[in-house]
């Protein structure tokens, strides 16, 4: 059989590899559906990479949780600093503002 030079190589190394000859090599090859292996490894590299994405996504949400419980603490203070805030004021509507963004972050939360 005639073979190209580079694929002709490539079986001698894998032939070499594996402690078969190049006839040999070429009758696994035969047997074993070549498409069938290099499924698994794109499979196998999705596998990895989804993992990847994942867990680069679990970090980046414990750190926007970080940020949205350190608000939360700003805002708290927020509101009690304005405890004592005079009904009709400007600063009274800030702080239902502030209230308001409160009781959002702890909707939030419901969700974690």
């Amino acid at each position: 059989m005639r073979l190209p030079k580079a694929l002709h190589a490539e079986l001698e190394k894998a032939a070499e590899n594996a402690g078969l000859t190049v006839n040999g090599e070429m009758v696994f090859r035969l047997q074993h559906d070549p498409r069938r292996e290099s499924a698994q490894a794109v499979l196998g590299e999705i596998e990895k990479r989804d993992t990847s994405i994942a867990d680069s996504l679990r970090k980046q949400n414990a750190a926007l949780w970080n940020i949205v419980d350190r608000a939360d603490g700003v805002l708290e203070r927020v509101v009690e600093a304005m405890a004592q805030v005079k009904p009709g004021s400007d600063a009274a509507t800030l702080k239902r503002e502030v209230e308001f963004a409160r009781e959002l972050i702890e909707a939030m939360k419901a969700h974690r």
